[in-house]
């Protein structure tokens, strides 16, 4: 973990909660009092269990937020890209986190003390709207996302896997291939299956034209095609 500096008036993050929320006089003081981070891949950016000391932004990169389930078997809860946040779901000084977030490639994260960002939300309606919004938001995901474990088979797991991957990677149909530093281990605790059986999955997938990959860079996601196998 290295400590950079990117101050937020230039930041070109536009999904930033903080950059869409704030009054732009407010940025370059916020530059002040934040902390930059540079994380590896597999680096573990807070631990489940852990006391809350503040809130995390992704500048870059893709970060898993992982459960630890029965038997002590992980359960990926999503993955989760440039722009969004972490720890904010907890604003109490006694909470902790409920899941452990861990950089699937180089991330650079902002961190933002607890007490600070209190402060942030009592004085700014817009950003207080902005956290609910994003709150409610992740309680909707997760309730899909028990109710995909419950009832849906394995392709239609996948398949919802494929485009999870797809949003957390910002690919845009007809832009350039990303390549995904999420493997299929990863893939099968997101689902609840097996490594073979994703693999299976995503070879047949690739026959049926809804996409294309070579090992981790994926060419094309047929988006609309995923959601209709994972809304079947």
């Amino acid at each position: 973990m290295n400590k950079i500096s990117t101050p937020c008036i230039t930041c070109n993050v536009k999904a930033c909660s903080l950059i869409n929320s704030l009054d732009k006089n407010l940025l370059p003081i916020i530059s002040q009092y934040k902390l930059q981070f540079q994380f590896k891949k597999g680096e573990v950016i807070f631990s489940q269990g852990e006391p809350v000391s503040g809130v995390y932004f992704i500048q870059s990169g893709v970060v898993k937020q992982e459960l630890t389930g029965i038997k002590g078997k992980p359960l990926i809860l999503r993955l989760c890209g440039q722009g969004k946040m972490m720890g904010h779901r907890s604003v109490s000084s006694k909470a902790r986190h409920p899941y452990t977030a861990t950089a699937v490639e180089d991330c650079r994260i902002c961190f933002m003390d607890l007490e600070f960002f209190r402060n942030l939300l009592r004085k700014s309606e817009p950003l207080q709207k902005e956290i609910n919004s994003v709150y409610l938001n992740e309680i909707r995901q997760n309730e899909e996302r028990l109710l995909q474990i419950a009832h849906l088979n394995v392709k239609e797991k996948v398949a919802e896997i494929l485009v999870h991957l797809a949003e957390a990677y910002n690919y845009r149909e007809g832009g350039p291939a990303i390549r995904v530093h999420v493997n299929r281990q990863d893939m099968a605790n997101f689902a609840g299956t097996t490594k073979e059986q994703v693999s299976k999955i995503i070879a047949q997938f690739s026959h049926e034209h809804l996409v294309r990959c070579r090992a981790k860079q994926f060419q094309f996601f047929n988006i609309e095609g995923l959601k209709k196998i994972a809304a079947a």
